[in-house]
């Protein structure tokens, strides 16, 4: 009997925490009240990753997709007012895009492998991604 392997979706990705990067699809929050002359789209907006869930295939992008919390009053003086609490909802890792820091354009990423010696012989293998337009190495910021 042979048993094959599920692999769950979004397990390898390339976007990390603190990234920039950049909407290139996407709805935004709803419906929200309009300033004349705004989209409700959000392609193109540009924020910091909070964090990614890659089993999920989602990342949570600062300033973008705000989810609105209706909280009750309490009378517990731990938890005191209530009201709409704010925080940032998680959309696709398939609509974002990385921003280089060297190009400041959204690209896709390619890893390059780099081999160091370590004392005793040991040789250790760094990945080091890539900016597949422009080739500088996309550090951590």
């Amino acid at each position: 009997m042979h048993l094959s392997i599920k692999r769950q979706p979004g397990l390898k990705t390339r976007i990390r925490r603190d990234d920039v990067v950049q909407i290139i699809s996407g709805r935004g929050t709803g419906k929200r009240i309009l300033a004349p002359g705004e989209d409700v789209k959000n392609r193109g907006l540009r924020g910091k990753v909070l964090s990614v869930d890659r089993a999920a295939g989602r990342v949570v992008v600062q300033g973008v997709r705000t989810i609105y919390k209706h909280q009750r009053r309490s009378r517990d003086p731990s938890r005191p007012g209530g009201g709409r609490i704010e925080r940032d909802g998680s959309i696709a890792i398939a609509d974002v895009m990385l921003v280089c820091p060297a190009c400041d354009r959204p690209t896709r990423v390619g890893i390059r492998f780099e081999q160091h010696e370590r004392q005793g012989g040991a040789i250790k293998v760094k990945r080091i991604r890539v900016c597949k337009r422009c080739g500088a190495d996309v550090e951590r910021r």
